[in-house]
């Protein structure tokens, strides 16, 4: 059963832009802020970084899903179209001549092959866009989101119930875990860099599978 759980936050950070980029760019910090990331290996023959992330079911059972990711990142010249959506979402005013950084977790091409041990392990699908935009009082706003796609083998008694009941109850939960995740990150984040406003504006929700 293919589940998607999806994540939403924006913040403004007290570092320029180009500060706020060098810090965003450095994958493996940024990931340690994530309270349920519990490794993160980087297989540079492939060029990807490969995250083992661990959550507890209902019963307190750990469930470990691995997630093979590259890094992406580009700049948004004034007057892109991801710049102006971007801008739209913010809300504030921003200085749209500097243009703005855009950087991108994806599902990598590629993987080392991985021999699964388990039941509760399961390999999955991470995307995430990172979107960082400049004010005029030499702060950032950053617009963080995430999809994450895992496909579950149903055990007894799961599978006794309703797919469609169960895949919404699932990706629920799934989106719940991973907007705490988000929203820790980032207020890990505005503490690192000595931001006054720790207020986060956050929106989360869940996806039907896809396909």
């Amino acid at each position: 059963m293919e589940v998607v759980g999806k994540s939403k936050a924006h913040a403004v950070l007290e570092s320029c832009l180009q500060d706020s980029t060098v810090y965003f760019s450095d994958h493996l910090r940024i990931l340690k802020c994530n309270p349920y990331c519990k490794n993160i290996d980087y297989h540079a023959d492939l060029d990807i970084f490969q995250w083992t992330f661990e959550v507890e079911d209902p019963r307190n059972n750990p469930i470990v899903a691995l997630f093979f990711v590259q890094q992406d990142i580009e700049h948004l010249p004034p007057g892109s179209a991801t710049l102006a959506r971007c801008a739209e979402i913010n809300g504030k005013a921003i200085h749209e001549d500097h243009g703005g950084k855009l950087i991108r977790w994806k599902a990598a091409d590629s993987a080392p092959d991985i021999t699964i041990t388990n039941n509760n392990t399961f390999i999955g699908a991470a995307d995430a866009e990172i979107c960082l935009l400049h004010h005029p009082d030499n702060k950032t706003s950053v617009h963080f989101e995430t999809n994450i796609t895992l496909d579950f083998k149903l055990s007894f008694p799961l599978n006794l119930m309703p797919e469609m009941v169960l895949k919404f109850m699932t990706e629920t939960i799934m989106s719940q875990i991973m907007q705490h995740a988000t929203d820790s990150m980032l207020c890990k984040i505005q503490s690192d860099l000595c931001c006054s406003d720790a207020a986060i504006a956050t929106q989360g929700g869940s996806s039907s599978a896809r396909g």
